[in-house]
């Protein structure tokens, strides 16, 4: 017989497990965002939606034990906090930034097994 300790030990593998798992899918909700934003169009609303997402996986990330990511995305979400809904209005160096930013959280997801 388990004891609590060891069910709530095994509940949260599974939840890293399935976390890391759907890690990739989140990622290509940042790179399609991203994308809207730099497409030239309208780019507040993917700019808030791309703020939103690295709040959540910031969060997420961290709780979880998954912290470069965590860090990763929490410096993707303070930066779009800086930007604001600059949307097309962007500096090319604030594009370069977050450009970066996305990069880096990219290379801070562990290996997919």
């Amino acid at each position: 017989m388990s004891t609590p300790q060891q069910d709530f030990q095994k509940f949260l593998d599974l939840q890293r497990s399935d976390y890391a798992r759907a890690l990739p899918e989140k990622m290509a909700q940042v790179h399609a965002l991203w994308r809207a934003v730099t497409a030239g169009g309208e780019a507040a609303q993917p700019l808030t939606e791309l703020e939103r997402l690295g709040h959540t996986l910031a969060g997420t990330a961290g709780t979880l034990g998954f912290h470069e990511v965590g860090r990763a995305a929490k410096a993707l979400e303070l930066l779009l906090q800086q930007v604001g809904p600059a949307g097309p209005a962007l500096a090319p160096a604030q594009r370069s930034a977050i450009g970066s930013t996305i990069a880096a959280l990219q290379a801070s997801l562990p290996p997919v097994n």
